[in-house]
């Protein structure tokens, strides 16, 4: 049996820009208030750099809103790049924008470069150790530059199994999945993908929930499910640093003044089904990505489910 490691599940760029896209997914109602408040922060800055930029959502909407005169997006993920890159042609953003692969820990941009860095959707909680690249955050930005980062805001009790059941991987692939959420507040899954004739694969393959949605929580014992596998496979580790944690982070690292702030009341008010008040959300999304974005500041943020960090530069 082989035992590997998957870096990249459910990252394909075409496929997660399609996610992003639509108004029933999560992940575009909160990633569309942090592209206002991050537009709030850096519209008057020169340079700015966009940390785990994707397929290039928050990149070009600064793009072209804000008064830069250039943004660099990068990313691990090639697709994503490569996405990004045509959407900028298409919009005709490409005079001002640069997409770059890479990893945000070990940066290939010259020191005190950037006005601002922003990064929405989780991409900090990859970058581990997280210390290496919060010093090279700190490197290539400017004295009195500023930093925004958005991040789910994980309120699971650590030493916790937060999930199990059957999920459709990337190659199309059946597996049966465990996702802990340990001690030390790390997040991984361990993945057992099934054999292809497998009762389990054949059983799952005719639901309907796991058909429309890749996803169909159900408990089985381990004993059982490694009967029918042909491969253990472990997830990338993300780390999710306390509101403190991460205030410590920064500050002993050339950050501060520190400002932590809480959102994601559209991502929660979709997640909650109310059929009336999405409907309504769907119908006029940027009128609600102002609200929102206007009731920030009255936001608890130790109790909101995401965050935004925002410090500068010393």
């Amino acid at each position: 049996m082989k035992r590997s490691v998957i870096s990249s599940l459910g990252y394909y760029g075409p496929e997660w820009d399609k996610k992003v896209q639509d108004k029933d997914n999560p992940n575009f109602w909160k990633y569309g208030v942090a592209n206002l408040f991050f537009l709030d922060i850096v519209k008057n800055k020169k340079r700015v750099l966009d940390v785990g930029c994707g397929t290039g959502g928050s990149t070009l909407f600064l793009a072209e809103h804000a008064s830069l005169e250039h943004i660099v997006g990068i990313d691990p993920v090639k697709t994503m790049i490569e996405v990004a890159k045509q959407h900028a042609y298409q919009r005709s953003l490409n005079h001002k924008t640069d997409f770059v692969i890479c990893d945000g820990r070990y940066l290939p941009f010259k020191r005190s470069y950037f006005d601002a860095l922003v990064s929405r959707g989780d991409a900090f909680v990859f970058l581990i150790p997280q210390k290496v690249a919060v010093l090279e955050f700190r490197r290539v930005l400017k004295t009195s530059a500023v930093l925004v980062l958005e991040v789910d805001n994980v309120l699971w009790k650590p030493g916790k199994i937060v999930f199990f059941g059957f999920e459709k991987l990337v190659d199309g692939s059946a597996a049966y999945c465990v996702e802990h959420f340990d001690s030390k507040r790390n997040h991984f899954k361990v993945f057992y993908v099934l054999n292809p004739k497998s009762k389990f694969t054949r059983a799952i393959s005719r639901d309907h929930e796991f058909r429309q949605t890749g996803k169909m929580k159900r408990r089985f014992p381990l004993n059982k499910i490694r009967r029918e596998l042909i491969e253990v496979k472990r997830g990338v580790v993300t780390h999710w640093p306390t509101i403190e944690e991460m205030k410590r982070l920064f500050v002993k690292r050339g950050f501060g003044k520190v400002e932590i702030f809480g959102d994601g009341l559209l991502m929660e008010l979709l997640l909650e089904g109310n059929s009336k008040i999405t409907e309504a959300m769907k119908n006029q999304p940027e009128l609600f990505f102002e609200i929102e974005r206007k009731l920030i500041p009255f936001i608890d943020p130790a109790k909101a489910r995401t965050i935004i960090f925002k410090a500068n530069a010393l």
